[in-house]
């Protein structure tokens, strides 16, 4: 049988994603494929690493149970220099997080890590965006969550604030002890000059 990673993206010259489609659609139908695709993201070659994050994003987004037993994997390349390789294992530990709290809760500190540090907008969005689907798996996870998302808020001069608001959201819907908290933090977000974030405030001020 030839190997799926021969259809990737960058195995066949598509400067598009239509190829990395095309292999999810596959994995979607025949999900054993996806082991293949796990074994590719610790490839040397970045792009085909970044071809495998891609198509396990595109998995997760729809069958986020198919992906969930490869946290492992996609937790490993988070370090990898390539930021293409970091974004999209993040997005896809994003779509399954809230189906591995196991998985994640030792790599709590590094998503806050990468949320401080990684120079990578949309990695750190998708950092974020972890932490609150994490968090809305348990109390106890909404608790180890919120400080970090508490911390986002001061950094990069407040860019991620609508994302963090979001995911304090999710985060108080589990354990109602945020609640004053949440309300005061949002309460001072409610005029800020963007709306996406005044958005934010309000809804987890509701």
């Amino acid at each position: 049988m030839t190997s799926i990673l021969n259809k990737l993206s960058s195995q066949v010259a598509d400067r598009t994603e239509t190829a990395n489609k095309r292999v999810a659609a596959q994995a979607l139908k025949r999900p054993t494929r996806l082991a293949e695709i796990a074994a590719g993201l610790a490839s040397a070659d970045a792009k085909l690493a970044g071809d495998c994050a891609e198509v396990m994003t595109l998995v997760a987004a729809e069958r986020p149970d198919l992906v969930s037993p490869h946290a492992g994997a996609l937790i490993a390349i988070l370090d990898r220099p390539d930021t293409r390789v970091r974004w999209e294992a993040m997005h896809s530990l994003a779509e399954i997080a809230a189906h591995v709290p196991n998985r994640l809760s030792p790599i709590v500190p590094k998503l806050a890590e990468k949320i401080a540090l990684d120079k990578s907008v949309i990695v750190r969005d998708y950092a974020i965006e972890t932490l609150g689907e994490y968090g809305r798996t348990s109390a106890s996870a909404a608790c180890r969550a919120w400080p970090h998302l508490r911390e986002a808020l001061t950094l990069w001069e407040g860019r991620h604030a609508g994302k963090v608001l979001e995911a304090m959201r999710k985060l108080v819907a589990m354990d109602t002890a945020l609640k004053a908290e949440a309300q005061d933090i949002a309460g001072r977000f409610v005029d800020h000059s963007s709306a996406k974030v005044r958005t934010a405030a309000k809804r987890l001020l509701r």
